[in-house]
């Protein structure tokens, strides 16, 4: 037993801490958060599952039920494991536990970074800090940032084996791993890849190149396989962007411009509150990087020039604290001639997203003061450092209301309309117009005289029957996107969406017919979908390659 705890007291201790920053999930109900659409978004993910709609793209209750292409554009595996969840869990169920996830599980990921780069004890540093950076509590109990949360989580995993593949023997276990954790993060959140993919392979590149690229085959082939497995999504995610109003996604108050930080938000506010995020402290967010995460990224400063360690390490440290000092100045309006000059950065919306590389790269610095610490003083730096993140910081987790709600309440009445019309803007298809009321419950009679009867509108498809007696146009309460498509009786029938709101409509002689809608995949969707289907082909082979190839040795 002995033993075991001292293999193993790091990540009890990461656990037993971990109940400071998540104890308000276990408590009944559920809590107060901006973007309270998580419960909707795991229920419309099993409703995929069950009209066997794989991979999700469409959802047909939200866009206030006309549906939308959510999961086209929307990070995915977050909601992905919702839905599995769910089954064991309930939706809300499912949901506390991915937010438990996203608040512990990436600690674990970068203690073995630290660990592997710094030492056992500078990794359980890294692994503290981490766990209670501010900015993780903001995106939790103040927004309700799920999917942000669980890319956060998947960082450190996805440096450590990117390291490991790039330094280890051991190609078949980590190069798997890699690309897997690499898939993973590619499909959770759009912008935090679009942060951290650089810096990734900056890591890379500088790994490699330490062993004179001779290992860039063994670390290309996992990469460009978990890049490959992620296709179905990150394809039409961008290519077909050009569909949806992201103009919507640009709009005021979500302009980069508007969102800024002052020095004093970043390193000084500690007054901590859950309103919004416009510009200066009025808003009521705060957007600290926290302390003593940035006293110990300004003590690693000097520290690099006073340290005897070896040069690899210090060019390391130098890059690391250079990433820091970049993520800090995004935030910043000085920042302003990159973000006007980077056109894609404007999708960003708010320039304190970069606090999530703030506190991973501080968190990593905080490991190296550590290490560079006489050895008879760690425990005493570590501790203090331990005491610190706690006493400042632990306070901030927990949300503003709690409240008494099961899932049948959740999706049922007013809660059910509020999430339903939530984020409205965001997915809108550029042939539709925002809704000013809920969608009926059925086809609407345009002109002519028609009973309909049975509607059904399922993930991915709809029908109804429908008796008409003279002329008639009816309106399908669905919006057009591509790539739906209509059968009457059987047969593709001609439809048309240049209606007020966009929405599918068809016109019938009289007569009786079966009306039914299926969305399919566009050229582009067909083509993503093969390519992470060869992907998963490749894996299986590579894994098998490299597992034969090290019996033959």
């Amino acid at each position: 037993m002995k033993k075991l705890l001292n293999k193993h007291w790091p990540y009890l201790l990461i656990f037993g801490l971990s109940f400071l920053v998540t104890w308000p999930l276990f408590r009944y109900g559920y809590f107060s958060h901006q973007d309270d659409l998580q419960i909707i978004r795991i229920f419309e993910m099993r409703k995929c599952f069950t009209d066997f709609q794989i991979p999700c793209r469409w959802v047909s209750d939200m866009g206030w039920g006309n549906g939308f292409p959510l999961f086209n554009f929307y990070g995915v595996s977050t909601y992905y494991f919702g839905a599995v969840l769910s089954y064991l869990t309930g939706f809300i169920g499912a949901s506390k536990i991915l937010f438990y996830v996203s608040l512990t599980a990436g600690s674990f990921g970068i203690y073995l970074l630290g660990k592997s780069l710094w030492g056992k004890l500078p990794g359980v540093i890294s692994a503290i800090l981490y766990l209670f950076a501010p900015y993780k509590a903001l995106d939790v109990y103040v927004r309700g940032a799920l999917a942000e949360g669980l890319a956060l989580t998947l960082i450190p995993f996805v440096f450590y084996f990117g390291y490991k593949l790039a330094t280890s023997s051991e190609k078949r276990k980590y190069g798997t791993l890699f690309a897997i954790f690499v898939f993973i993060f590619m499909i959770t959140h759009n912008i935090m890849v679009l942060i951290f993919l650089p810096v990734l392979i900056a890591w890379l590149v500088y790994w490699i190149s330490l062993d004179k690229w001779k290992n860039i085959k063994n670390v290309a082939i996992p990469m460009v396989l978990g890049i490959g497995l992620s296709a179905f999504f990150i394809l039409p995610a961008f290519f077909e962007k050009n569909l949806v109003q992201t103009e919507s996604l640009l709009r005021f108050e979500l302009d980069f411009r508007a969102n800024y930080l002052k020095v004093s938000q970043l390193f000084f506010d500690r007054i901590w509150g859950y309103g919004t995020s416009i510009p200066g402290p009025e808003g009521g967010m705060n957007f600290q990087i926290g302390w003593p995460n940035w006293w110990l990224a300004a003590i690693s400063l000097p520290l690099l020039f006073v340290a005897k360690i070896k040069k690899k390490m210090k060019i390391l440290v130098a890059l690391i604290l250079g990433t820091f000092a970049l993520s800090v100045f995004m935030t910043h309006n000085k920042s302003t001639f990159i973000w006007v000059n980077i056109s894609l950065l404007k999708y960003f919306q708010f320039p304190w997203r970069f606090l999530s590389l703030s506190i991973f790269t501080s968190a990593l610095l905080g490991g190296f003061v550590v290490s560079v610490v006489k050895t008879k003083w760690q425990i005493y730096v570590s501790l203090l450092i331990i005491i610190l993140s706690i006493v400042f910081n632990w306070n901030y987790f927990k949300p503003k209301v709690f409240y008494p709600v099961n899932d049948s309440q959740k999706l049922s009445g007013e809660l059910w309309d509020q999430q339903k019309k939530g984020a409205l803007l965001d997915y809108l298809p550029k042939t539709a117009l925002e809704p000013r009321e809920a969608a009926p419950a059925g086809p609407i009679i345009k002109s002519g005289q028609v009973e309909t009867i049975g509607f059904v509108n399922r993930s991915n498809s709809w029908e109804f029957t429908a008796k008409v007696a003279n002329k008639a146009e009816i309106e399908i309460p669905v919006f057009y996107f591509p790539n739906w498509k209509v059968n009457v009786d059987g047969k593709t029938y001609p439809f048309s969406y240049n209606n007020i709101l966009g929405r599918i409509s068809v016109s019938l002689n009289p007569g009786e017919y079966k009306i039914e809608g299926k969305f399919e995949n566009t050229l582009l969707r067909m083509v993503a979908n093969a390519i992470t289907i060869v992907s998963v082909v490749g894996l299986v082979g590579y894994a098998a390659y490299e597992k034969n190839k090290k019996r033959t040795v």
